[in-house]
């Protein structure tokens, strides 16, 4: 989902401390698939089926691990210019994680494709709570987007300001959200590592261990909800925010590569120390694995 059209990144130092790393090899069974085609492609919220790959089709075959490496491949139909596949993992069902008893802190190394006009590679999470594919009550947490090859990685943070008043409010009337961004120019020759944290009391960005975005819940009016989030990792192709493919602008095939996916839980101590002048990474401290995978 595209950020508001005017984002400014928060400026701050840390560094992420990862512990737990995800088994790239056991993706290939966490995918997510869908027939593909534009019905519905331009819904801000819908299942995974929409939203993962748009207007491509979510192929099985889009997705393998080779050379230590999560691939996402994205191609155009060879046999018709209007059709593209594409490739998205979840761990929907099977592993997510909470605010409570303490943040947690996820991190994806990731090398992004190069970016043509309707791609739109991201890696996000939605809440366990069996209705986030039809509104966004309990927020959406976008750790990486990018459009359309404009070389720029947005954080946004979703959240409708109706909940928990309300179940599944209008959206155009509740919807809130506030972004950051930061203009990375090797994002597809170059690894990088981008990060969410989330507590009961704020969401933090950062990108290479450098926190970009800050949205604490006091300032920006929102209620962080102790649901447990999954994680989406996808190469959408087409929608509201890139636009269309087009056959002489986008550049098939390419692959979104992801190294490792880490995730840490702070102590129930630190999770107090979420005030502005402390940055993302400092006074923060692993006191035990979060299990992130069951296989």
């Amino acid at each position: 989902m595209p950020p508001p059209p005017s984002v400014r990144p928060t400026q701050g130092l840390g560094l992420w401390n990862g512990l737990m790393t995800l088994k790239v090899t056991t993706w290939t069974r966490h995918l997510a698939l869908s027939q593909g085609g534009y019905r519905g492609i331009d819904l801000p919220v819908a299942g995974l089926n929409i939203t993962a790959c748009r207007s491509a089709m979510c192929r099985a075959e889009n997705v393998r691990v080779d050379g230590g490496l999560l691939r996402l491949q994205s191609d155009r139909d060879p046999s018709d210019s209007s059709r593209y596949f594409s490739a998205a993992v979840t761990t929907k069902d099977r592993v997510s994680w909470s605010a409570q008893p303490a943040p947690f802190r996820l991190c994806v190394r990731a090398k992004l494709l190069l970016n043509t006009k309707g791609v739109w590679p991201a890696h996000w999470m939605l809440p366990e709570n069996g209705y986030s594919d039809q509104c966004l009550d309990e927020g959406e947490m976008d750790i990486t987007e990018m459009v359309s090859g404009d070389g720029t990685v947005y954080n946004t943070y979703h959240w409708m300001s109706s909940w928990p008043q309300q179940r599944c409010a209008k959206f155009d009337t509740y919807h809130k959200s506030a972004a950051s961004s930061r203009r990375i120019r090797s994002y597809s020759s170059d690894f990088h590592e981008y990060a969410v944290e989330r507590s009961m009391d704020h969401i933090s960005y950062a990108v290479d261990g450098k926190v970009v975005g800050r949205f604490s819940s006091e300032e920006h009016g929102f209620q962080i909800s102790s649901s447990p989030f999954f994680l989406i990792l996808n190469t959408a192709i087409g929608g509201a925010w890139p636009g269309s493919p087009q056959p002489d602008e986008t550049r098939m095939p390419v692959e979104h590569l992801i190294d490792w996916i880490r995730v840490v839980r702070g102590t129930s101590q630190t999770s107090e120390a979420s005030d502005a002048s402390v940055a993302v990474g400092q006074g923060f401290q692993v006191n035990r694995e979060i299990r992130t995978h069951r296989g």
